[in-house]
């Protein structure tokens, strides 16, 4: 561990079938000199927290990650030379991913050292260590497709088993089990995970009984109930006051957030953490969004707009630095740039929502790949005007993406439960590509209002541009690229993404005077699909717009020097028996963080 910031460095990796890849690995920064001690301990202890919920997800996700984990370490003491930088790299790229497995493309990575030699290396190192390795083994060198499934529900749970739980068989955080007699049943994540969760509310009771501020200190003990009992009624009591809250420290854990990980139903949660300090800069700009969001509502294409908007339930967006990170928010190759939360329908509808952006985790992204793109795909002209406003571009964006997550509802016929229970797998993507679509219709009425110049609304689409265009390197599974590669061949075909050459390679722009029209176009389609919960529709636009482009390979060799994945490295607060001390540590390379570090029971 040292005080001083750590290089970026980059690992390279490969899957099968794929060119080689790496990820770099950036350290974060953020700054203590606002807190007292007092705020330095309650941190402390909420990072520790965060730390701690990550062996939920390394299990929900594939619990077979501890046993590579603990085989990769024996097998490095071992190996010289190339042989034992291939098994670091491989670590490190384990660790990335959280997992053995890849969400873009899904697939398992592979280790470069071959079956034989990693027997020899295992019979060294031990029975326990050839235990592990042929437990592994086909992870490690065969190639694996990254399942839908996790480890939410037996892997032959059958669709008519499904059907069969009823009402239990969407809460979102549980998993499905086999009982003795082979039955599926619903078991909720805090019973099954109940020997993990008691040191993250350990910490979680420590830092309520530091807390000072009322409203944070009656949030963490609504998120001590939750997470001791996993019920609905406390999760939403948990969820109120996580939205009222006004600590500028503030903490978001669950043991299901997120429904990325399940690609069967969409339907189940991933445990997450993450630790939050309020950044105050732009608090004029968000302000201004927020008090559009009824302008937004009135004005939307789509057909069913929330007739009235109570203030109480608006949207409260925030713009973050990140103090640590664990569960969902580890993985490869995409990284969470904002979020809208709490997930659950009726509070949104009733309480509100809290909007996040992330600001120095996006930024410490943005330096070391964001330019780089821009120069490969946008014209010459285009990014000597634009390149400094990218970064903050797509920071506005991200934050209207997430204001449109809140708008709209459901039609009369399906305003009962959740959208997602109606269109079920197609659900995720649409509702990414509504709040994509959002994002950029948003920007006329803010140039019109005066919130923002013409050039900041003509950047956004610019970077957006870029966003889509680094996902057509991949085959469309997950729900953003899946969203993002619809939105750019729908542009493609009414003529809002133009291509040409530029230097004998292609490039692409924007045709700034029908990219509105053509985007309010779209947002009223997808707007009215997700409001009708009509799941064949959405899949009919699914078929018409989804595919793999032809351009992949093309795109994917021009990117082969841009880092694919990002591995952020968080400081720790310096310890001394049980007092947090006012200096950042950061660990030796991103293995040795300590969320990667603790055993599961």
């Amino acid at each position: 561990m040292s005080t001083k910031l750590p290089e970026i460095t980059f690992v390279p990796y490969q899957q099968a079938g794929e060119p080689p890849r790496r990820a770099a690995f950036i350290p974060v920064e953020f700054i203590l000199d606002n807190f007292s001690d007092h705020d330095l301990q309650i941190a402390g202890h909420l990072i520790d927290a965060v730390n701690a919920i990550n062996p939920i997800y390394r299990d929900q996700f594939e619990p077979k990650t501890t046993a590579i984990r603990r085989l990769m370490r024996s097998l490095i003491t071992l190996a010289t030379g190339k042989e034992r930088q291939q098994l670091m790299d491989y670590l490190s790229i384990l660790e990335l991913q959280n997992g053995p497995y890849s969400f873009l493309p899904r697939k398992n990575h592979l280790i470069g050292v071959p079956a034989d030699r990693l027997r020899s290396l295992a019979k060294q190192a031990g029975e326990s260590a050839l235990a592990d390795l042929e437990q592994v083994l086909d992870l490690l060198t065969e190639e694996k497709i990254t399942p839908d499934k996790a480890n939410f529900y037996p892997p032959d749970l059958s669709d008519d088993e499904y059907s069969a739980l009823g009402k239990e068989a969407n809460i979102v955080n549980s998993s499905v089990i086999r009982d003795p007699y082979g039955k599926p049943l619903v078991l909720r994540n805090e019973a099954r995970y109940r020997k993990v969760l008691y040191p993250v509310i350990q910490h979680l009771r420590a830092a309520r009984d530091l807390a000072t501020d009322p409203g944070f200190r009656l949030y963490l003990d609504a998120k001590i109930v939750e997470l001791e009992s996993g019920s609905e009624e406390s999760r939403r009591v948990a969820d109120f006051a996580w939205i009222r809250h006004q600590s500028p420290i503030d903490i978001v854990i669950s043991t299901g957030l997120e429904v990325y990980l399940d690609n069967y139903k969409n339907a189940r949660g991933a445990a997450t953490g993450g630790v939050y300090l309020r950044n105050p800069a732009g608090e004029t700009l968000l302000r201004a969004l927020i008090d559009r969001v009824p302008r937004f509502e009135s004005t939307a294409p789509w057909t069913h707009k929330k007739e009235s908007i109570d203030p109480e339930t608006l949207p409260k967006l925030k713009y973050v630095d990140v103090l640590a990170w664990a569960g969902d928010y580890i993985g490869s190759p995409n990284t969470t740039l904002a979020q809208s939360l709490p997930n659950d329908q009726w509070v949104a509808k009733n309480i509100g929502t809290v909007n996040m952006v992330y600001m120095n985790t996006t930024r410490a992204i943005h330096q070391v790949t964001g330019q780089m793109i821009a120069a490969k795909f946008l014209p010459g002209a285009e990014i000597k005007r634009f390149k400094d406003l990218l970064f903050e571009s797509s920071q506005l964006h991200s934050a209207l993406h997430e204001i449109g997550h809140t708008t709209g509802r459901m039609d009369p016929e399906h305003n009962q439960g959740q959208p997602g229970d109606y269109l079920e797998e197609e659900y995720s993507w649409l509702e990414e590509s509504r709040a994509e679509l959002f994002g950029l219709w948003s920007l006329k009425l803010l140039v019109e209002d005066g919130v923002i110049e013409k050039e900041m609304a003509r950047a956004c689409y610019d970077a957006f541009l870029l966003t889509m265009i680094t996902g057509l390197r991949f085959d469309p599974a997950q729900a953003h690229v899946k969203a993002r590669n619809a939105i750019f061949h729908y542009f493609s075909e009414h003529g809002v993404v133009d291509k040409n050459k530029e230097g004998g390679k292609t490039i692409f722009a924007i045709a700034h005077d029908k990219a509105h029209s053509v985007t309010s176009k779209l947002l009223k389609i997808v707007g009215d699909l997700k409001a009708a919960g009509d799941k064949v529709g959405v899949a009919g636009l699914r078929e018409a717009y989804i595919y793999v482009d032809p351009m992949k390979d093309e795109l994917d060799q021009r990117m082969a020097d841009i880092p694919l994945g990002r591995g952020l490295i968080f400081p720790q607060l310096k310890r001394e028996k049980d007092r947090y001390l006012r200096e950042l540590i950061y660990p030796e390379d991103f293995s040795s963080q300590p969320k990667f570090n603790l055993k599961f029971p």
